[in-house]
């Protein structure tokens, strides 16, 4: 009987867990966001998110103590890698263009469970890079003002002795956060203005440091030694720099206040990953160009190395530069946490009143003062220096769902989302006739000459299991390169068993029929493109420290909690699939058991 009675409570949660969210091209063009981001806004909005205290920290850190200068290359590497998830990005962008980005395209793909974990991390992501880049902004504020605010908290508040806790309240860094709170709130447009001055005086500063970093430049600091750490020290720098492009996810986020979605976000996505990829290699080139990588210092390497050639003046340029790219980075960072907020609530996933938008800012309004509020909190207390490594998880975590859903529909039959030509309907807010719409949703429509439902079946084997294999890969990269470099049997024997297990799965998604649906945007060379994105993001995962995954346990049990106990009752998916299907909610499962006669077991 206690069989009967689990069967239909787990066939009703897999139903619920795998539900997909069902999409109209027909209403995408209509949304209670204020549709007014051009690309312009949307290309300063990925550049403000991504150029921040990298390019001021990152760059002298990586050249100094991992690649020297080849840091040029490593750079290089990170944005091949950029690319590859900015391109599956940019697909799905065209597709779906949806406030909530990663979350909204894995709940079109693979299902209800799968995106609330992903749009759970990435509010995790985005609340803890907030609060770290106020951080940030606040102790090179204070180190230019030979540490005031710092002597003067601690002198006059105290000092924390709470362990995972700052050494003492950063009010500057609540203040601050709770300014751009405000910028945030009295509307999109008005908050873009913002961004675009602030990276419009950073990427000024940057082209300067660039051009007279040349004039100061010696070749021989890179024709006597380029590569000190050797190969391994490339690659080392390039799984560094590869955080130092996150960011650019933000645009995906804006798919409702994009004028031209389809076409604008993939755009805007390639253009502001190229951008970052020049202004990274130029400071980087010119770092290592004017002092040799070894003489470079541990804190502060750009302003002592003009400094150390005889331009010290130069510091206060610099510093106009970082300050004005932190808080284009803050922008970009508190942007997006009540964009996701209002998608999941909108969606009944977490509590609905987060999707309140107010009429006349048209902005999510709860969402965005609470999301300011979390984040000017951990910022007060927390010393995030421990938690910025979970930001990691979640970014990483929406990179690989997001290759694996390009993939998954370019093998299904039918379309999602909009089709090429579609792109009209977001021309204007107003509803158009039928005519001037692209085709609805035919997830499982039957194509003569493309994708079946057996072919799609096979195909997500074949990909699942890359997946699986991809993993193994990466731990036996990891944890056992000393073993194949030695020439230990075993290890030989796993990777040649791990590379024929790949070349079989690769060689069954090949042999499938592709989609060959006309999209506004298509990730190009599949499935080899989003195949090796998965790959480097699950290699990354697994580099990431144990104690990053037990905080992300703990995290996701909180997570779980609220979608177990009120997700899965209010999800709008939800309850159309049980008045389409007549399905029996969960909590009345085990009531319609107790009337079942004479102890029969439900079938």
């Amino acid at each position: 009987m206690v069989q009967g009675i689990a069967h239909p409570k787990m066939a009703y949660l897999l139903k619920r867990f795998t539900q997909k969210k069902l999409v109209d091209p027909k209403t995408l063009s209509r949304s209670q966001l204020s549709r007014c981001l051009s690309i312009f806004d949307l290309t300063a909005l990925g550049i403000g998110s991504t150029l921040g205290a990298g390019i001021y920290v990152l760059a002298g850190e990586v050249a100094r103590s991992m690649a020297g200068p080849s840091i040029v290359i490593s750079f290089f590497i990170a944005a091949v890698a950029s690319v590859l998830s900015g391109l599956c990005y940019a697909e799905f962008g065209a597709r779906v263009p949806k406030a909530g980005s990663a979350y909204i395209y894995s709940y079109v793909t693979v299902g209800e469970l799968c995106a609330f974990v992903i749009g759970w991390n990435l509010f995790l992501e985005y609340v803890i890079g907030a609060s770290s880049v106020a951080r940030a902004w606040s102790d090179y504020f204070d180190s230019v003002l030979d540490g005031k605010i710092r002597n003067y908290t601690l002198t006059h508040i105290g000092e924390i002795h709470t362990a995972g806790l700052s050494r003492y309240p950063d009010f500057f860094a609540l203040v601050l956060l709770l300014l751009v709170t405000f910028v945030l709130g009295i509307g999109v447009k008005n908050s873009s203005r913002f961004n675009n001055i602030f990276t419009g005086i950073n990427l000024f500063v940057i082209l300067f440091i660039t051009c007279v970093g040349i004039y100061f430049a010696r070749s021989e600091n890179w024709t006597s030694d380029f590569t000190p750490f050797g190969i391994s020290g490339v690659f080392t720098g390039a799984a560094t720099c590869f955080y130092a492009f996150v960011g650019f996810d933000v645009i995906a986020t804006t798919g409702e206040e994009a004028k031209n979605p389809s076409k604008a976000i993939p755009i805007s996505i390639v253009l502001s990953l190229g951008i970052c990829f020049v202004a990274y290699f130029g400071v980087s080139a010119v770092l290592t160009l004017m002092v040799p990588y070894n003489q470079l210092a541990e804190r502060g390497a750009l302003p002592e190395v003009f400094a150390m050639r005889g331009a010290p003046w130069a510091k206060y340029i610099i510093a106009v530069g970082a300050l004005c790219g932190l808080t284009a980075s803050l922008i970009g960072g508190l942007f997006p946490l009540p964009r996701m907020l209002y998608a999941m609530a909108s969606d009944g996933l977490i509590f609905k009143f987060l999707a309140k938008v107010n009429p006349k800012t048209e902005i999510p309004v709860i969402a965005t003062v609470l999301s300011g509020a979390l984040a000017a909190f951990l910022a007060l207390i927390f010393d995030l220096e421990a938690l910025v490594e979970m930001m990691s998880i979640g970014t990483l975590l929406a990179y690989t769902i997001v290759a694996l859903c390009v993939l998954l529909l370019r093998y299904q039959p039918g379309s999602v989302g909009i089709v090429k030509g579609g792109e009209k309907i977001f021309s204007t807010n107003e509803e158009t006739s039928d005519d001037e719409v692209p085709r609805e949703d035919t997830r499982l429509t039957q194509e003569t000459d493309g994708p079946t439902l057996q072919t799609a079946r096979l195909a997500a084997i074949g990909i699942y299991f890359n997946v699986v294999i991809y993993f193994f890969i990466s731990i036996l990269l990891i944890w056992g390169d000393d073993a194949i470099l030695n020439g230990q049997a075993w290890a030989i024997f796993m990777a040649c068993l791990l590379g024929i297990l790949l070349v079989t799965f690769i060689v069954l998604l090949v042999r499938q029929p592709q989609n060959k649906t006309p999209l506004p945007f298509k990730v190009p060379c599949v499935p080899a493109v989003p195949l090796f994105s998965i790959f480097i993001n699950v290699f990354l995962i697994l580099k990431l420290n144990y104690l990053t995954w037990i905080r992300f346990a703990v995290w996701m049990t909180v997570g779980l909690s609220i979608y177990i106990f009120y997700g899965l009752r209010h999800s709008v998916e939800g309850k159309r699939q049980q008045e389409q299907e007549g399905y029996v909610p969960l909590d009345q499962i085990n009531g319609k058991n107790d009337q079942d006669k004479d102890g029969e077991t439900l079938e």
